[in-house]
């Protein structure tokens, strides 16, 4: 009978493979792979390039932009204006004319019940504000305050001289059916229905006709 191995010899020593063929070397390395790759995951720069942040919310309207708005809507007679541009316009107003803060609370002050824009124009003319007045009117009109090299374009598309003929032509440089218009399928070709020409009268003469001469 042959002696017991001494406990000693049947452990095994640093660098051996342990169960399964994997070594310690090699669970060292993917134990530090999975570490750089949890601090990887949970780095904030990386974190805040997949996370997309949240629109920050427009300021609210000014008071004076909300009350321009409202002299803006019964001086033109459209009440389809958008506030965020009265905003811009009444901000680009007031860099314009040196005056406007002074006298935009008379304009507000001189709105009354079922008013029209002629009877709002005549009431402002009365007030001495006439100019100022038409200023507004013209920058509703043409997208722009101003005039020459200090002009500023506030609203090129809104502006309310393109309305009258939207039914039929787009706003200058724009495309006719919106943006990538052209990536839809085309309309299918049709052959129009034939058209019958109108008759068309002899032409009328006039005075009698001469008989020609006879000729030898």
């Amino acid at each position: 009978m042959k002696p017991p191995v001494p406990a000693s010899k049947t452990a095994p020593k640093a660098g051996f493979k342990l169960t399964g063929g994997i070594s310690r070397r090699h669970m060292l390395i993917g134990l530090a792979a999975l570490v750089a790759e949890a601090g990887f995951w949970s780095n904030p720069l990386f974190s805040n390039a997949q996370t997309a942040p949240a629109p920050i919310a427009p300021p609210p309207p000014s008071p004076e932009a909300v009350a321009f708005l409202t002299f803006s809507k019964r001086i033109t007679g459209h009440t389809d204006l958008k506030l965020d541009t009265a905003s811009r316009m009444e901000a680009a107003m007031r860099k314009t004319y040196p005056d406007f803060a002074a006298q935009s609370p008379k304009l507000a002050a001189l709105l009354q019940n079922e008013q029209d824009p002629k009877a709002l124009l005549a009431a402002a003319t009365d007030a001495g504000l006439r100019d100022l007045t038409l200023a507004i009117v013209a920058a509703w009109y043409t997208g722009t305050i101003g005039k020459g090299q200090q002009a500023v374009v506030v609203s090129y598309a809104e502006a309310l001289m393109y309305q009258p003929v939207a039914d039929g032509q787009t706003v200058p440089t724009y495309c006719n059916y919106g943006p990538l218009w052209w990536t839809k399928a085309p309309p299918e070709i049709r052959v129009s229905a034939p058209v019958e020409a109108a008759p068309v009268p002899a032409p009328a003469t006039t005075g009698t006709p001469e008989p020609k001469a006879k000729t030898l």
